[in-house]
């Protein structure tokens, strides 16, 4: 690159550098194996590859290094761009997942990812994609390191906290913590529910075709997470009800559907035992890698929205328990109406009673599993739909729920926090 400047005099300086790389493409294989990585006015000749080091190479303190994540800067002249990367993925991953030993790379754009080939990771080109970290990791690094995955989460996450709030007193809890005897184990039963608001809105156009077209997709943030037993004699009562403190400005604390309403994420006035995001994702992440499985009502999305990665066998969705193919979700209400006749969210969605029914269906939905099999699942799905087309897919109200506090009977199903 040359810099040049003109002074009013009429005198011109010129400066070269090499601060930027255009066009870049790798590897590019020649006759002998090796592959260049190219750019105007800078070539660098780079290691053959799946070729090792002499001994007296080594013994000079010379190390191999192989690229493993490029991350992009792809260019978008209306939203200002975003950040993808491209990450080279060992064999450590596709030996647990898939029982094959191989590396692969992926793109992750967003929650997309995807396996791409290895040419298209370090292909740049400044007019749309321009490279802004290249990641290089010594060769054959794990034959001298221990890289076995360890969980450095302690299950101290899991007892007794502080809240944020300041007005928080012991009468408002909603929760009992885990004690040590009740830690959980490999393929322990948690019930989990999820709560969100959102911190910015969908920004889309009308086009001329009377088509939406969405330029800002909105943005979600978890404000509640409540993980409840299930198994044993508390079976049901929460270990964890956090509502998570955010700075970030809320646009629309959707109190019909999450049950947050204002304040109740403000350390100064807040009565619910607020936490942090982090303090929060540790304790979500010390069970996701014990290997508990989660029961829940549209955990699937709610996982994708937290961001967290949890292996399929791992998550007991009913949703997709008590779905046919090509037909439309059930709510989680209905489904409470129809299988356990429990009248719930009844003003507003409460995530303890959404986690603790969750539960029960799964409980429900083994039980009918056990008594008849596949065939007795269906026949008994196609009456809830056909239930549901007749009702129009609207659980009737019950006197008994005028407290607001769900049916007499759900109150019974589980002991609550205050008895115990």
């Amino acid at each position: 690159v040359e810099n040049s400047s003109l002074c009013r005099c009429g005198k011109e300086t010129v400066r070269s550098s090499l601060t930027l790389l255009f066009t870049m493409h790798y590897p590019e294989h020649n006759s002998q194996g090796e592959f260049k990585v190219k750019s105007q006015g800078l070539e660098i000749s780079s290691w053959p590859e799946g070729e090792e080091l002499s001994a007296a190479e080594e013994d000079a303190g010379a190390s191999l290094y192989d690229l493993v994540v490029t991350v992009p800067h792809v260019l978008d002249a209306r939203t200002g761009g975003n950040l993808i990367a491209h990450i080279k993925v060992g064999e450590t991953y596709h030996q647990r997942k898939e029982g094959v030993t191989h590396q692969q790379w992926y793109l992750f754009n967003d929650f997309l990812i995807e396996p791409i080939d290895k040419t298209e990771a370090a292909q740049f080109d400044v007019s749309w994609k321009v490279p802004a970290i290249l990641y290089y990791a010594k060769r054959n690094y794990h034959t001298k390191y221990d890289l076995r995955i360890k969980n450095p989460i302690d299950a101290s996450v899991l007892l007794t906290e502080a809240s944020l709030a300041r007005k928080q007193r012991k009468s408002h809890a909603t929760f009992i913590p885990l004690m040590v005897s009740e830690m959980p184990q490999a393929g322990d039963l948690v019930g989990l529910d999820a709560e969100f608001v959102t911190l910015n809105q969908e920004e889309a156009e009308l086009r001329s075709d009377g088509t939406k077209s969405t330029i800002k997709p909105s943005q979600m943030s978890v404000a509640r997470i409540t993980c409840v037993r299930g198994q044993g004699p508390n079976e049901g009562v929460p270990f964890i009800d956090d509502y998570i403190s955010t700075q970030e400005q809320v646009v629309d604390y959707l109190t019909q559907y999450s049950g947050i309403k204002p304040g109740d994420l403000d350390a100064k006035i807040s009565s619910k035992h607020l936490t942090t995001l982090k303090s929060t994702y540790l304790k979500l992440r010390f069970l996701i890698d014990t290997g508990v499985r989660f029961a829940g009502h549209g955990l699937q999305k709610d996982f994708r929205v937290i961001n967290l990665l949890v292996l399929k066998d791992q998550v007991v969705d009913t949703v997709y328990l008590f779905h046919l193919p090509r037909k439309r979700m059930i709510s989680l209400r209905f489904l409470a109406w129809y299988f356990l006749d429990l009248n719930i969210q009844g003003e507003t969605h409460d995530s303890i009673e959404d986690a603790r029914t969750a539960l029960q269906l799964y409980r429900k939905y083994l039980e009918l599993s056990r008594s008849g099999g596949n065939d007795e699942v269906r026949k008994v799905l196609k009456g809830l739909y056909e239930k549901g087309r007749q009702l129009d897919w609207k659980a009737p109200e019950s006197d008994a729920a005028g407290d607001g506090q769900g049916s007499p009977k759900s109150a019974a199903v589980f002991p609550s926090v205050m008895g115990l």
